[in-house]
């Protein structure tokens, strides 16, 4: 897992105060985020994906097949549901806030995580190139400014008091275990199949990456926007 991933997540989960033991990750991937909250201690740790993402031999949690638009879990089942990058492929994200609602203990949370692919940023000679490739993959994937309309869906779920972070991750490095190079090659990938941007150029786009990080000159920053709130406000 990139260094500055798990990071991320370390930080996450500690808006979730007192720490979560019955953790619901929604969109959970390869389990990222449940290594590092079994990394933390949090004893009861769910992931729920459409279509199995993960490799059985080496998961740690329970795994879940489902429509996060109707979560196949009883009311008050865990104490912290958290939505993790996956809020862009949901068809209908407040019927899926509802369900987290319902899923989620009274004074549990619930987070969203969500990249801003806008803010995607890498240092590159050919800073034309990179912007045009960049905004390419921003704006033909299925809503890539969801963390921005994040506090507007909760409210429509009717949940308030919502809390908003603005997270940057950022990175120096350009190597195959990093988040950005990874990411680059989604990029990369991505765009050879939409056809949006002619391949000699999403090559040139790598190369020029490579030999930015040989000079020492590379970055890499994105955004990431994280919302918590509550089902219901806490006694005071």
């Amino acid at each position: 897992m990139p260094a500055s991933l798990r990071a991320h997540y370390g930080w996450l989960l500690t808006l979730a105060t007192p720490q979560p033991q019955r953790l619901l990750d929604v969109g959970t991937g390869d389990g990222r985020l449940l290594q590092v909250a079994a990394d933390l201690g949090i004893p009861r740790r769910v992931g729920l994906e459409r279509k199995r993402r993960w490799n059985p031999a080496n998961r740690d949690f329970d795994a879940t097949i489902a429509d996060a638009q109707r979560l196949p879990f009883p009311s008050d089942t865990f104490d912290c549901v958290v939505e993790n990058e996956s809020l862009e492929w949901i068809k209908d994200p407040v019927r899926y806030l509802q369900e987290a609602t319902r899923v989620c203990t009274p004074n549990g949370h619930i987070l969203t995580d969500d990249t801003d692919w806008d803010t995607l940023v890498y240092a590159a000679q050919d800073t034309a190139r990179a912007r045009r490739v960049l905004r390419a993959f921003c704006d033909t994937g299925p809503n890539g400014w969801i963390g921005r309309a994040a506090p507007s869906l909760m409210r429509q779920a009717g949940l308030h008091d919502i809390q908003v972070h603005v997270r940057v991750i950022t990175e120096r490095e350009f190597a195959p275990h990093t988040l950005g190079h990874r990411q680059a090659q989604v990029i990369h990938d991505w765009l050879r199949q939409t056809g949006d941007i002619a391949p000699t150029q999403l090559d040139d786009f790598l190369a020029d990456l490579h030999h930015t990080a040989t000079r020492g000159d590379y970055l890499f920053t994105l955004n990431r926007y994280v919302c918590v709130t509550r089902p219901t406000p806490q006694s005071s």
